[in-house]
């Protein structure tokens, strides 16, 4: 079974009318809708390599940074990505677009419609746990550094150190 048809088959599963565009000719399919997470319309891809075996799916943020933003936003997006399990978020430099994208490499599987549901919503909960983060750093004055420092502050207050008695 192609890929293009197993993303049909989790899309049909959600009930949802989407339908996949395929490109015969160079073998990869392509669907995109919005997805609203933390009440934000979020553009949606999935797409699927044929020839390579790949999934992919791509998340974009329904604001762009702003063009003074982009090194803080690279250094919060590495801090993101050093935390995360899988998938990325980018800025494209030039538009200034956010994104998340994961690409999958199913060669030789048979991919089940959990395991499409589990790479989708891996994307849906990045943006849902950084959403403000994100959006704080990318619009707003305040630093990458400031936001880490504050992470950093709130785990530590978060999980408190054992105590480790002096002697026994």
């Amino acid at each position: 079974m192609r890929l293009a048809d197993k993303v049909q088959e989790w899309l049909n599963d959600r009930e949802w009318n989407d339908k996949i565009e395929f490109d015969e000719e160079n073998q990869t399919s392509s669907v995109n809708f919005q997805y609203t997470i933390n009440d934000q319309p979020f553009k949606t891809y999935i797409e699927t390599d044929e020839k390579q075996d790949f999934l992919k799916f791509y998340f974009y943020a329904p604001f762009n940074a702003l063009s003074k933003k982009h090194i803080d936003c690279a250094v919060l997006f590495n801090h993101i990505n050093s935390c995360s399990g899988s998938g990325s978020i980018t800025l494209d430099y030039d538009r200034g677009c956010i994104r998340w994208h994961h690409i999958i490499d199913v060669e030789e599987t048979d991919p089940s419609v959990i395991a499409i549901n589990n790479a989708f919503r891996s994307g849906t909960s990045t943006f849902s746990k950084w959403f403000d983060e994100i959006s704080e750093v990318a619009l707003t004055k305040t630093t990458a550094q400031e936001i880490i420092d504050r992470l950093n502050a709130d785990s530590e207050e978060e999980s408190p150190e054992e105590a480790v008695p002096d002697s026994i």
